[in-house]
């Protein structure tokens, strides 16, 4: 038995063994399990490198990524009057490509913020600081956490739960909802949904905004992730839910193939952590593409500056392409970038950015790749995409009414 299978089967069985006790699972419980079951599931074993196997990120692509998030915390660190420390939570660091990347490009940008900066590189059931002043950042986290599905029958809302059949094969199946946090927020949508749309409930972003809160003092949160706000979210536009699997580079596996050895995600509410930061003294400043928050914190500059030095012309269009993939929007340019503060208030974008004569300065300092970065030219990753609902052709699926 193969590494994998022995992955898959560990997770398999104890997705059979809760619902066997409890009857049935909801698919958020079948998610955390699938991605989460210490030592076997998707994030958690040991030989896993997702950024490399499955998918690519926007820290290893290029470190200009973390060298802009970089120049973002140093204006950060300056309007709270620059503190002797300042502190920066990253949760969900994985490998740690980002932190490095970020710590690294500091010490060349001014030396008074470097040393101020203490740097926490962790992962989501790390122990974290508590009132920090500072910052917390989250890189494609929320998309992971696990989502409950639902699907519109005959105008009532229903859920998705897993299942066994007879012959002990896990089945999806789906019962009028019960869930009152699922159903409430549902029916406050302005524009009702459709009959037949399917769609998902991020399950963890309240307790996510309570820990962030409690992380943080005073200071600010940057969150990165794909996703929307929720009258685009539950639009006819995605009419058949966003969720996606990710497995060497080919989207769109349904949920129920290789368990525990491929990536479930699902967009991002950012109406949600926005409305449930603000219950947590939260306040939010904006939600931007990727590919602008970038261009205000100097990407335009160094990639100018890295067309312009004496440079192998391999390595040159290597980072070149690579800063290229992290502004389009049909790559990681289309992400997502939300700043809140808290006890910061009257801020706008506006007064995050540093100005264009900083930028112009700092990108005489413009980093190179490294072995921490995946090499984009030579793999020529095609990220082949499937629609996820023509994979569940012929899975069983029945209804409760």
């Amino acid at each position: 038995m193969n590494g994998n299978t022995e992955q898959s089967s560990h997770v398999i069985n104890e997705i059979r063994t809760r619902i066997t006790e409890k009857g049935k699972i909801s698919f958020s419980e079948f998610m955390e399990v699938a991605l989460y079951l210490p030592g076997y599931g998707y994030y958690c074993s040991d030989e896993k490198q997702p950024y490399r196997e499955d998918y690519y990120t926007s820290p290893s692509v290029s470190p200009v990524f973390g060298a802009c998030i970089a120049i973002q915390l140093r204006q950060m660190w300056m309007l709270l009057d620059r503190p002797k420390e300042v502190a920066v939570v990253e949760i969900g660091s994985g490998n740690g490509v980002l932190s490095r990347d970020i710590t690294n490009a500091a010490g060349k940008l001014d030396i008074e913020f470097a040393d101020s900066l203490k740097y926490f590189s962790t992962d989501i059931r790390d122990e974290v600081p508590t009132q920090i002043t500072g910052c917390v950042i989250s890189n494609e986290l929320l998309d992971a956490f696990p989502v409950a599905r639902f699907k519109i029958l005959d105008g009532e809302i229903h859920e998705v739960f897993v299942a066994l059949d007879d012959n002990e094969n896990i089945v999806e199946i789906t019962e009028r909802s019960s869930n009152s946090l699922i159903n409430e927020y549902l029916n406050s949508l302005e524009t009702p949904l459709a009959d037949g749309q399917k769609g998902e409930f991020n399950t963890g972003i309240d307790n996510w905004m309570a820990r962030v809160s409690d992380i943080l003092k005073e200071g600010f949160i940057i969150t990165i992730d794909y996703g929307s706000y929720k009258d685009d979210l539950y639009s006819k536009s995605n009419f058949k839910g966003s969720l996606q699997t990710y497995y060497k580079h080919v989207y769109g596996l349904s949920p129920y193939q290789k368990i525990g050895q491929q990536d479930l995600t699902a967009k991002v509410d950012f109406s949600r952590v926005i409305e449930s930061g603000a219950k947590n003294g939260i306040f939010n400043i904006g939600l931007i593409d990727q590919a602008e928050f970038l261009q205000n914190t100097g990407i335009v500059q160094m990639q100018n500056h890295l067309r312009n030095i004496s440079l192998n012309i391999n390595e040159k269009q290597e980072n070149l392409h690579s800063i290229d993939m992290l502004c389009r929007p049909e790559n990681l340019g289309g992400f997502k970038v939300l700043i809140q503060s808290k006890q910061q208030t009257e801020l706008s974008l506006e007064k995050l950015w540093p100005s264009i004569d900083e930028l112009e300065s700092f990108a005489k300092y413009t980093p190179l790749k490294n072995n921490d970065h995946i090499k984009i030219l030579s793999n020529k990753y095609s990220n082949s995409y499937i629609e996820i609902d023509d994979l569940f052709e012929g899975f069983t699926e029945t209804s409760n009414q």
